[in-house]
């Protein structure tokens, strides 16, 4: 299968590109410095913006194999475009949407790395992590983001799009460790996920390893 990743090049992205290829997969990374990620075998390195429906046409039309699915992987901060993921999902979902082309009826998946406190997830989440959207601007602007493309999910993906919204605990760097899953408004998850493991998850899920256990669903991820 063919997998579209945005933020590869970023702390979980580069997770998502080499598990999808450790699976055989090819991989397609669109990335603003092509510099920044290495060649390897079945990978295709496109430069360009996530948020420019001119580069994310190209990247599919261009395309050997037909794009099956995407992962996004991309954070912000105070330097980035105020919409960065909300904008950048809204994007490619309009790409998966006009450039669908398998004829068996599998729909195209959209798997996007979100943060728990987002919508209906704030009641589960961490006391700091709720204070810090209330009184850090700095996390109340990322929230803001977040929260963006948590209300436009349905409306970008419509009926021709199969979604997930992983909502990652805190992301760390302590390889590759089991995932455990909650609803939006389930409680039980633990602080942090390893950004590999969340990465793989996500990988999977975009794939159909996890067949539609998380279609179009909010979902809590944890180690």
């Amino acid at each position: 299968m063919h997998l579209l990743v945005l933020g590869a090049t970023g702390r979980t992205g580069v997770y998502a590109c080499q598990y999808a290829l450790e699976q055989g997969h090819h991989v397609t990374a669109i990335v603003r410095n092509i510099s920044a990620i290495s060649p390897r075998d079945n990978l295709t390195i496109v430069r360009g913006s996530v948020l420019s429906e001119q580069d994310m046409d190209s990247v599919f039309r261009s395309a050997q194999e037909p794009i099956d699915a995407v992962v996004q992987c991309l954070n912000t901060s105070s330097l980035s475009p105020p919409r960065l993921m909300a904008d950048a999902a809204a994007n490619v979902a309009r790409a998966l949407r006009q450039h669908r082309s398998r004829k068996d009826g599998v729909l195209p998946r959209l798997v996007v790395m979100s943060a728990i406190g987002v919508g209906e997830s704030r009641k589960v989440a961490p006391w700091l992590s709720n204070l810090l959207v209330d009184y850090h601007s700095g996390t109340a602007m990322i929230y803001k983001d977040h929260n963006e493309l948590d209300e436009e999910i349905e409306k970008n993906c419509g009926a021709e799009v199969d979604w997930t919204l992983a909502l990652a605990v805190g992301l760390k760097n302590s390889g590759r460790l089991p995932v455990r899953t909650f609803g939006p408004q389930e409680s039980g998850a633990s602080w942090f996920i390893s950004r590999q493991s969340c990465a793989e998850w996500m990988v999977d899920v975009a794939m159909g390893m996890e067949k539609d256990e998380f279609k179009n669903r909010r979902v809590i991820v944890s180690n």
